[in-house]
């Protein structure tokens, strides 16, 4: 039920969309949830999923069209001589002359429909719908992955961008503490060395160094985010917001052995395992009965015309010029092939164990997933408060010495040294907020959110 409202949701997203062109949806600022729902629509990830769903639901119309009559003709039309008499007359005659020769016809056609395979065709059909079912958890798979990506490079766009003004702000600061720098050693009062000059001199170039690093990442992130959302590189794209935003840490967080019940009920993986062993199982039992008979009715028709060619009178002649001829049958179709059988057989059950393989493997890698995605958010939270309180003492230290070096009582080494810990405290904050949402992220696709 939930997958039929999911597919409808999309349906109607889809349509939407479709009725705007994608620059008119991207023309104002997009939030998080905006890009998502763009990506669902556009990123080729999707459209992958998409296109292998019509894929293997053209594979089950296949398998089921067995269900239905065929319908085999052959037709033709062949130069024929002359022959006068049939198979009653002692003496025929051949006539070869170029106004001897006619046309000779021939239509046949078999209409054929099975009636019975002995469970054959039900095993094929069910195995095709569990393989349909497979393509669409792998959808929801993709939708998934792809709300992690989008999430991912949207936050990084925005941790660079909120990093640059505050580099900005601590160039700006440090050229002024230089040009203090400058006046003071200018006037030899031997506050100020050469080798402090030097120095600042080198943290200018590391601050600008790292200027550069924020916005060449916070550029890419976007390339990165307009490429998950499915939109061209050269698109405009702008967000809705302008630095990263502060997380709010009221969410409660369930234990892990609830997160684990919720991860069985949701994850499209195991959605995925239990139809890929329902599809491996009926196959195999298509391919059991494969040497099975396979009772139809068929009707047949033939109709053949020469003028070169007397009428047979006798019943019990066989005329192949000059006749029509139909009829319906219950028929028995039989087709051994024991090697062919075992080889299919033996293919359906190494496809089994590797569904059994993969049971295994979600077993026990979809809690620890779960168990890391859980203990990362916490540390994350954990990591950002302390971040916090790291921030706010490095300012007070940066303030206090560059207050000092630019009266002449402290020293530059003081000064660099509070401004590299403020900037630093600065990066680990956001930084923390950064991987707190990427953490989330991953939390809510360990549990199939």
């Amino acid at each position: 039920m939930n997958r039929f409202l999911s597919v409808i949701f999309m349906t109607l997203l889809l349509q939407s969309v479709s009725a705007n062109s994608i620059e008119d949806v991207i023309k104002n600022p997009l939030n998080l949830q905006q890009c998502i729902d763009v990506a669902l629509i556009h990123s080729a990830q999707v459209a992958q999923a998409n296109a292998n769903i019509e894929e293997y639901r053209a594979r089950l119309s296949e398998v089921q069209a067995n269900y239905y009559p065929k319908l085999s003709m052959l037709s033709y039309v062949a130069p024929m001589f002359t022959v006068i008499g049939d198979a009653s007359t002692p003496d025929v005659e051949r006539r070869f002359d170029l106004g001897s020769w006619g046309p000779s016809t021939r239509l046949e056609a078999l209409l054929a429909m099975p009636i019975y395979t002995f469970g054959r065709l039900e095993a094929g059909e069910n195995a095709a719908k569990a393989r349909l079912d497979v393509e669409m958890s792998r959808l929801r798979e993709a939708e998934n992955h792809v709300k992690v990506e989008v999430t991912k490079f949207y936050y990084t766009h925005l941790y660079a961008q909120t990093l640059l003004p505050h580099l900005n702000r601590a160039d700006i600061r440090l050229s002024e503490i230089t040009e203090k720098a400058e006046e003071l050693y200018a006037e030899s009062s031997g506050k100020v060395t050469k080798v402090d000059l030097t120095k600042l001199a080198y943290a200018e170039t590391e601050i600008k160094k790292y200027k550069f690093i924020a916005e060449e990442g916070a550029a890419l992130a976007l390339s990165a985010l307009k490429h998950s959302m499915g939109l061209a590189d050269s698109m405009n794209l702008t967000l809705e917001n302008k630095k990263i935003p502060k997380p709010s840490f009221n969410t409660k967080f369930d234990d892990l052995d609830t997160m684990i019940e919720v991860a069985k009920n949701n994850r499209p993986e195991w959605e995925q395992i239990n139809a890929g062993l329902a599809a491996a199982s009926a196959l195999r039992t298509s391919e059991k009965l494969a040497n099975r008979p396979v009772v139809f009715v068929a009707g047949s028709f033939e109709a053949n015309w020469s003028p070169t060619r007397e009428d047979a009178v006798n019943p019990y002649q066989y005329d192949p010029y000059n006749n029509i001829f139909g009829g319906v049958a219950i028929g028995l179709k039989l087709d051994l092939d024991w090697a062919l059988q075992k080889s299919k057989i033996d293919a359906a059950n190494a496809k089994l164990m590797q569904v059994n393989a993969l049971k295994k493997l979600a077993i026990t890698g979809i809690p620890l997933q779960i168990k890391k995605a859980r203990s990362d958010v916490m540390t994350q939270q954990e990591t950002i408060q302390l971040s916090r309180k790291a921030r706010k003492a490095a300012s007070k230290w940066v303030l206090f010495s560059a207050a000092a070096y630019t009266s002449g009582t402290g020293e530059v080494k003081d000064v660099l040294e509070g401004m590299a810990a403020t900037l630093k405290a600065k990066r680990d904050y956001y930084e923390g907020i950064l991987n707190y949402y990427i953490a989330l992220a991953e939390l809510n696709y360990a549990l199939g959110k």
